[in-house]
C-alpha cells in the first residue's frame, strides 16, 4: 500500500512535467508570431501597375449665386395741373380704360391704356396715329363705333364730346385735352404704391401711383477667380437654361429673367451653373499616375521601365486626372511613386 509522503511527491512531479510542458508551448507561440510576417504588415515589393489610357470631353463647371435686380414699377403720371381733391384708387386696384385716376381740381382724370400716350390735344380736322389710338380708346369705354383711321370725324367728334360731358369738361365741346387721361401702358396696371395724397399739387408730369417692382436682370455672382474666357457658356437656373458671357455677371433677356424670378420664388435669391458647351477631349488617367517632380513639370511613365513622358493636367477628381491630347501614350503606370526609386520627371528613374 502506497504510503501518504509518496503519493504527495508523485503529484508534485507531475505538476511539474505539465509546468514544462506549457511554458514550451508558450515559447513555441511566440516564436510562430514573431517569424511570421503578417499580411497586413508584409514587406514584399508590390509590382508595377499598368493600366490603358481613356478618352473623353472635359466640361468645366462652375457655381454660382444669382439674385434677381428689381427696377421700379410703371410710373403713371399726368399732364394737368392743379390740386388733388380726391384719391379714388387703392393699392391693389386694377387701372384699366376708363378707371378714375385722380381727381384734380374736382375734375377726373381718366386712366388710358393704349401702345402710346397721348401727346397733344386733339379736335376735329386733327388727322395721325394719335388719333388712331384716342379712337382705340374712345372704343374700349363704349364711346365710339367706328373703325380706328386716324381721323376726326363725325363719330369720333360726338365720342369726344360725349366723354367730356361724362367728366365734367363739357366746356372742351369736341375737343379731346391730354390732360384728360393719364396714360397706364399697353395694358392695365394693379396698383402698388400711391405717390400723392389729397391736397397735393400736381403738375405736368407728377407721378400719382406706380405699378408693381418688374425684375429687369439676374444679377450672377462668379466664384473667386472667375469664369475662364475663351469658351461658349450656358448659365442654368432650374429649369430654365440661357447663354451666358463669363465676366457679365448679368442676364437680361426678359423672357429668360421671368422664367428664372419665378424659379428663384419669393426670396429672389438662389444658386445656378455655369458650364462651357464646347467641351474639350481630354486623356483620363488614375491620379496617382501622375508624378508631379520639384521643378513642378507633371509626367507619367508607361511602364516601370519607360521614360517619363510630360504632360498637361487640366483638372480631375481625387480619383482621376484629365491631362490635355497631344502626348502619344496609350497606357499608364499606375503606382511610379511604389515601384520606382526617387522618379522624376527630367530622366528615367531606376525602377
Amino acid at each position: 500500500m502506497m504510503s501518504r509522503a509518496t503519493s504527495t511527491r508523485r503529484n508534485l512531479a507531475v505538476l511539474t512535467v505539465l509546468a514544462l510542458l506549457a511554458g514550451l508551448c508558450a515559447g513555441a507561440a511566440w516564436w510562430v508570431h514573431t517569424h511570421t510576417p503578417s499580411p497586413m504588415t508584409s514587406d514584399a515589393q508590390t509590382g508595377p501597375l499598368v493600366v490603358p489610357v481613356t478618352t473623353g470631353e472635359r466640361v468645366d463647371r462652375y457655381g454660382v449665386g444669382v439674385a434677381v435686380t428689381y427696377e421700379d414699377g410703371f410710373a403713371v403720371t399726368v399732364s394737368s395741373s392743379g390740386t388733388v381733391t380726391r384719391i379714388p384708387v387703392s393699392v391693389g386696384d386694377v387701372l384699366e380704360s376708363g378707371s378714375v385716376l385722380v381727381v384734380v381740381n374736382d375734375a377726373p382724370v381718366i386712366a388710358y391704356v393704349s401702345d402710346g400716350p397721348l401727346w397733344r390735344d386733339i379736335e376735329p380736322g386733327t388727322e395721325g396715329e394719335d388719333v388712331a389710338r384716342l379712337q382705340r380708346f374712345l372704343s374700349d369705354v363704349g364711346l365710339y363705333r367706328g373703325r380706328p383711321d386716324g381721323d376726326v370725324g363725325a363719330a369720333t367728334a360726338r365720342a369726344v364730346k360725349a366723354f367730356n360731358k361724362a367728366n365734367g369738361r363739357e366746356d372742351l365741346g369736341t375737343t379731346f385735352a391730354r390732360s384728360s387721361v393719364a396714360w397706364v401702358g399697353p395694358s392695365a396696371v394693379r396698383v402698388a404704391t400711391l405717390e400723392v395724397a389729397a391736397g397735393a399739387t400736381l403738375g405736368d408730369g407728377s407721378v400719382v401711383v406706380r405699378g408693381p417692382r418688374r425684375a429687369s436682370s439676374i444679377a450672377v455672382t462668379e466664384p473667386t477667380g472667375g469664369i475662364p474666357a475663351g469658351h461658349e457658356y450656358e448659365l442654368t437656373v432650374g429649369d430654365t437654361v440661357t447663354p451666358y458671357v463669363p465676366g457679365s455677371g448679368l442676364v437680361t433677356d426678359p423672357d429668360v429673367v421671368a422664367t428664372m424670378t419665378a424659379s428663384l420664388g419669393t426670396t429672389g435669391e438662389g444658386s445656378g451653373q455655369v458650364m462651357n458647351t464646347d467641351p474639350e477631349p481630354v486623356l483620363r488617367v488614375p491620379a496617382s499616375a501622375v508624378v508631379v517632380d520639384p521643378s513642378g513639370a507633371s509626367c507619367v511613365f508607361e511602364s516601370a521601365a519607360g521614360t517619363p513622358v510630360g504632360v498637361t493636367v487640366l483638372g480631375g477628381t481625387v480619383a482621376s486626372a484629365e491631362l490635355a491630347t497631344g502626348v502619344a501614350i496609350t497606357h499608364v503606370l499606375v503606382n511610379p511613386l511604389g515601384v520606382l526609386e526617387d522618379p522624376t520627371c527630367g530622366s528615367s528613374p531606376k525602377a
